[in-house]
């Protein structure tokens, strides 16, 4: 008896279904993709719950006849393709004939189509991957598909999906990824009936400002390079708006969405020295390269393509945004060998130099004889007065650096000395050390132990558990401000601030929605934190959450914004009075945990007796 059989139709559609249809998002990918590969000039994406419960694209493309609308629900059946070359030739989005029959086999889909010289359009509605009506459909030209029930005969698949908020976002990614490229559509985008993208045809700039806002126009950098191996066109982001996190990182070729380490590390590289290791560079580049010299046939999703030469485009890549951030002066430079004597600034518009004059004295005789005036010595008053006014030139006292050499003095005088300390001797109380200024770390004793403590660390620690005790109490203070600034968010961050709104609350941000998707009036902010420092603090906080795939719990939330708001805090510049320092270190000491900060920096080296006489 044979062991291997062939398996049903409907299980086989639904194997093949797991391969390309994922979550919501996949769905929407492929019928985007359709859609431009109809040859459609406006597409509207609109999604109800998620895309769990229903994903509509409408087109103005080309339409189908009823033979192609009934070929196109069919496995491996594709209009792009006729042999195994035109693999390699490839201008379209979709190629392999398995996207609505996968789609198909895990949901209910009705499609209506018309063709541009039809005088009726046709309706096929679909359950299982058959065909159980088709009939004639009176509408506009072009294509609307509708997957309703997505999973619906799959409970394990629908079971892990993710909430609603996850799985929006993930259909807002793939928009964004298409709608990003095809600038020469209009496109548009609803969730629930609401408008959350109206993007008309426009150039590339102004299209990633449309999408992630109008505050991403003055973070470009342009890049453009056109070489026999690849041709790039695109942005690269300011270093100053790089990221801890993975950010807006976008490559397409040949206006694919792709993705690809390999090349993410050629703009790091690029970036290395305007850049700290734990940040990653922001950018928006299309590449075109030859369709023979790549194979994008490698992943069923086809985020993933093989060059035929890699190292070539890595190379042109790094060069290219290295050029870019030289020549917009992105990254400062200093010319060491001009002489700054000899600048002299430019002219005024429409100055015209004089010649100039030679003034003539007629009384001048040079054989007149002159006594020289016997010179004037300052007396000893004089000298002192001048040099104390020598002393204070340009000084101003609110500025005044402590008397590091009397503090140092103190320092070794201090009643825990450590060269006296006795080793079994009971350590002193927590403020009993003083402390002595160095650089951006301060010196402490403790017992017979000095302790090195890094000032913006500490700070980061002692402000954190400050604004954790105020929001687990809910009493974080706000500062209103007279005048509310204008906030602009991409649509995906909107939404965690719609979701979150309650905390942020908690925390002192007083957000007011505003008419256009994503424009928000900041008319409050926490405390602690200035106008300046307020929106990064929010955007970083956007950022933490927004990489979570889980709903955090209310703890896990009020954490990561309570970390947000300390870590902009303690970056104002700090004073080296050593009052303030003292006062810093017994807070400090008095911590929750005085060793690390919440991101697990070391706040304090300690050295022992011991180990300084090793030194």
């Amino acid at each position: 008896m044979s062991i291997i059989s062939i398996l049903p139709d409907h299980v086989a559609n639904q194997i093949a279904a797991g391969e390309v249809v994922q979550r919501p998002a996949s769905v929407v990918k492929e019928l985007l993709e359709n859609a431009i590969d109809a040859g459609a000039t406006k597409i509207t994406l609109n999604v109800v719950g998620a895309g769990r419960t229903s994903i509509m694209v409408v087109d103005n493309g080309s339409g189908m006849d009823e033979d192609d609308a009934k070929l196109c629900f069919t496995r491996h059946a594709t209009s792009k393709i006729k042999n195994a070359e035109d693999l390699f030739n490839l201008h379209t989005r979709g190629f392999r004939g398995e996207a609505m029959a996968s789609i198909a086999a895990v949901s209910h889909v009705v499609m209506r189509t018309k063709k541009p010289d039809a005088s009726l359009g046709l309706e096929m509605i679909m359950e299982d991957g058959e065909a159980k009506t088709l009939r004639p459909f009176p509408g506009a030209d072009g294509t609307t598909v509708e997957v309703k029930n997505l999973f619906y005969n799959v409970p394990a698949r629908r079971k892990f999906l993710k909430n609603d908020r996850i799985e929006l976002r993930h259909c807002i990614d793939e928009f964004q990824r298409v709608a990003l490229i095809h600038t020469d559509i209009h496109w548009v985008m609803k969730s629930e009936g609401n408008i959350m993208f109206q993007l008309p045809p426009e150039p590339f700039r102004r299209r990633i400002s449309a999408i992630f806002g109008r505050k991403y126009d003055e973070r470009l950098v342009p890049i453009s390079e056109n070489t026999d191996v690849v041709k790039v066109e695109g942005f690269v982001l300011k270093p100053e708006f790089a990221k801890k996190k993975r950010g807006e990182q976008f490559f397409f070729v040949n206006g694919r969405f792709i993705k690809s380490p390999y090349l993410h590390n050629a703009l790091r590289e690029a970036f290395e020295d305007v850049l700290s290791g734990d940040h990653h560079p922001g950018y928006f580049l299309n590449m075109e390269v030859h369709p023979n010299n790549i194979d994008v046939n490698i992943h069923p999703t086809k985020t993933e393509v093989k060059f035929e030469d890699e190292r070539a485009i890595y190379a042109v890549l790094r060069s290219a945004a290295r050029h870019a951030i030289g020549q917009f002066n992105v990254a400062p430079t200093i010319d060491f060998e001009s002489e700054q004597s000899f600048q002299a600034p430019p002219m005024p518009a429409g100055h015209i130099p004089q010649m100039p004059k030679i003034q003539v004295d007629p009384h001048f005789n040079p054989f007149e004889s002159t006594k020289p005036s016997t010179p004037r010595f300052r007396t000893v008053d004089e000298q002192y007065d001048r040099i104390q006014a020598e002393k204070n030139l340009n000084f101003n006292s609110e500025l005044q650096a402590p008397d590091l050499g009397e503090a140092v003095s103190n320092f070794w005088n201090d009643e825990a000395q450590i060269a006296d300390a006795p080793q079994s001797a009971p350590a002193p109380a927590a403020g009993a050390g003083k402390v002595l200024p160095w650089g951006n770390h301060f010196l402490t004793t403790l017992g017979d132990r000095v302790l090195i403590i890094d000032i913006k660390a500490a700070r980061f620690r002692i402000f954190f558990d400050q604004i954790w005790q105020k929001l687990s109490d809910s009493t974080v203070p706000s500062q209103q401000l007279l005048f509310p600034e204008e906030a602009h968010f991409s649509v995906g961050d909107a939404v965690l601030i719609d979701e979150h709104l309650h905390a942020l609350i908690s925390a002192g941000f007083d957000l007011e929605p505003q008419k256009n998707p994503g424009s928000y009036a900041l008319a409050g902010i926490p405390v602690m934190l200035s106008p300046e420092e307020a929106m990064p603090a929010l955007e970083q906080f956007l950022e933490s959450i927004a990489s979570l795939e889980d709903v955090p719990e209310e703890n896990v939330l009020l954490k990561e914004l309570a970390t947000s708001i300390a870590m902009k805090a303690a970056k104002y510049q700090h004073s080296l009075h050593l009052e303030e320092l003292v006062t810093l270190k017994d807070q400090l000491l008095s911590s929750s945990n005085p060793q690390f900060t919440p991101r697990g920096k070391t706040i304090i080296t300690e050295l022992s007796k011991d180990q300084l006489n090793d030194l």
